[in-house]
Order: structure tokens, then sequence, then C-alpha cells
């Protein structure tokens, strides 16, 4: 509290930490060229990618359909996406596909490979989202 021209101010300070792993995982995830910070996916993210990530990334960007799940991957390449369904392929035997949606893909997870991708997520899901896994 203090005053300023006879006005009375108020303010918060807020400190916060910083870790540097955080900036490995953010560095997974974003790039930088010519000072324009860019969505990406990398190869190592497969090393953190698990149950919890995946249930957190359908609780966050997913969406139930008739049969299948959708997983919003329209912000990255074709190349990305392709990258993403080779992963969860091969991490979680989950069979998958990039669906065009306007101009860009998003991973549609299988009808035949719903039972086991809700057997990986429910654990960890949100108790308010479960509606995105009925």
């Amino acid at each position: 509290i203090s005053y300023r021209k006879g006005t009375l101010i108020i303010t918060n300070q807020v400190i916060t930490r910083s870790y540097p792993f955080l900036l490995t995982l953010y560095n997974l995830f974003y790039t930088k060229n010519n000072g324009i910070i860019k969505k990406r996916i990398s190869p190592e993210i497969m090393l953190y990618l698990d149950e919890v990530s995946l249930a957190y990334w359908a609780m966050d960007d997913g969406s139930k359909t008739r049969s299948g799940f959708y997983l919003h991957t329209e912000g990255f390449t074709k190349n990305e996406v392709y990258l993403l369904i080779g992963m969860l392929h091969y991490k979680f035997n989950l069979v998958c596909t990039a669906q065009k949606q306007k101009n860009n893909l998003r991973i549609y997870i299988r009808a035949s490979s719903i039972k086991t991708f809700r057997a990986l997520v429910l654990p960890y899901f949100e108790q308010s989202i479960l509606y995105k896994l009925q």
C-alpha cells in the first residue's frame, strides 16, 4: 500500500519459481523462428507419452464420436499428425487414422480401439469430463 499524488495505490506482487526441466518440456512442443513461436511435435515426446498424458490430452483436446474418439491436432502439420498416430499405435496399440477437418488433420481413434483407449485413460479422467468417454 502506498500513496501517489494523494491517491491510495494498492499493489500485489507475485513471485514464482522457475524450473529448468519445464523449459525442456516446452521445447518439445514449441519452436522459435525469426521471433515467431510455433507449435510442433518432436519425436522425443514419445518418452513422455503415457496413460496419464494421453488422458490429459483427451480431456483437453478430445471429443467422442458415435463410434470412435477424436484427438484434435488441427494445429500440427501432416507429418506431425502421422508421427503422433505412429506413437499411439506403438505405445498403446491404438488403431488411428488421420481425418481431414477443413484444411487440417485430426486423429481419429477407430471403434476397434475404443475399449483399449477407455481402459487406458479412464483411471485418470476427471469425473466432470467422463461424458467424453461414454
